[in-house]
C-alpha cells in the first residue's frame, strides 16, 4: 500500500467515526486494473475495441481517457462544458478516437449554472460551496444522458466515469429513471461538499444497489467508486471470487 493511500484511508476511517462518511465496502471482488493519473479502476474483462465509454468531466486531465484508447483500442467520448477544458483541449492534437464535446450531462436539456473558485483553475460545480472567493457564475450547456446516446446513435454504455462535480447524483436519478444501464459505472461523489452531504450520497449508493450494480473498488480517500452490473459478476464468474451483501 501506498503511503498516500494508507494516510487517505486513515482519514476516512476518522471521517466515518465523525458521521462525515458513508460506512460501506467493495461487495464483489473481481479482476481490476487502474488507469489515469487519477487511478480510475475498472474491470477489463468487460471491455473491448467495440465498447462504448462515455468520460463526463474531463478538465485538463485525460489520461485516463488515452490509457483506455490505447489499451482496448476503442473510442472515448469526452464530456465537459467548463471553457478552460474547451481552450485547454484546443491546444493539443489529441487522437482521433478521443472525441470530445463541449457540453455537460446533466438531467435536463439546457444550461446549468457553473461556479469556479479562484484557487481552482480547470474545476468547475453546480455549488458555490458558499466560499467568499468564488467567481460569478456562469450559464454552461448540458444535455441528458439519453439524449446524448440518442444524438451520437448509442444504445448501449459499457462504461461511463461520472466526475462532474456534485451533479452526478441528479445524472444517477435520471439514468435510472430513463432506464440506462452502462455495464460499468465511475462515480466520483462529492458529499465532501457542505452543500451536498453524506445524505445525499448514501442514497445515491442504495438507489445503485437497487438498480442492479455492485461495488468493485473505492478509493482509499472514499470519493470514487468503481461499480459494475451483478448479472456481469455471473458473466465473469472465473474472475469474481467472492460477493458480499450489500449497502
Amino acid at each position: 500500500m501506498r503511503l498516500k493511500d494508507a494516510w487517505n484511508r486513515a482519514n476516512r476511517f476518522l471521517r466515518q467515526l465523525a458521521g462525515n462518511d458513508v460506512w460501506n465496502w467493495r461487495q464483489v471482488r473481481v479482476q481490476t486494473m487502474v488507469f489515469g493519473k487519477d487511478r480510475y479502476v475498472i474491470c477489463p474483462h468487460l471491455l473491448t475495441s467495440r465498447s462504448i465509454v462515455y468520460s463526463a468531466g474531463i478538465g485538463d486531465d485525460i489520461s485516463f481517457d488515452l490509457d483506455i484508447i490505447r489499451y482496448f483500442g476503442l473510442t472515448v467520448y469526452g464530456f465537459d462544458p467548463s471553457p478552460s477544458s474547451i481552450a485547454w483541449k484546443e491546444k493539443y492534437n489529441l487522437p482521433f478516437e478521443f472525441r470530445f464535446f463541449p457540453y455537460g450531462i446533466s438531467d435536463h436539456d439546457g444550461e446549468i449554472l457553473l461556479y469556479q473558485s479562484q484557487d481552482e483553475t480547470v474545476s468547475f460545480s453546480i455549488h458555490g460551496r458558499g466560499r467568499k472567493d468564488s467567481f460569478v457564475p456562469f450559464e454552461a450547456p448540458v444535455m441528458r444522458l439519453s439524449s446524448i446516446m440518442k444524438e451520437l446513435g448509442h444504445t448501449r454504455l459499457d462504461l461511463l466515469k461520472l466526475d462532474i462535480e456534485g451533479q452526478e447524483y441528479a445524472v444517477i436519478k435520471d439514468m435510472i429513471e430513463s432506464e440506462i444501464k452502462p455495464v460499468q459505472l465511475i462515480v466520483e461523489f462529492h458529499h465532501r461538499f457542505p452543500e451536498i452531504g453524506i445524505a445525499m450520497t448514501r442514497n445515491a449508493l442504495r438507489a445503485l444497489k437497487k438498480y442492479g450494480y455492485k461495488i468493485v473498488y473505492i478509493d482509499p480517500s472514499g470519493y470514487v467508486y468503481s461499480f459494475v452490473r451483478r448479472e456481469t459478476v455471473c458473466i465473469e464468474k472465473r474472475h469474481a471470487f467472492s460477493v458480499n451483501p450489500g449497502i
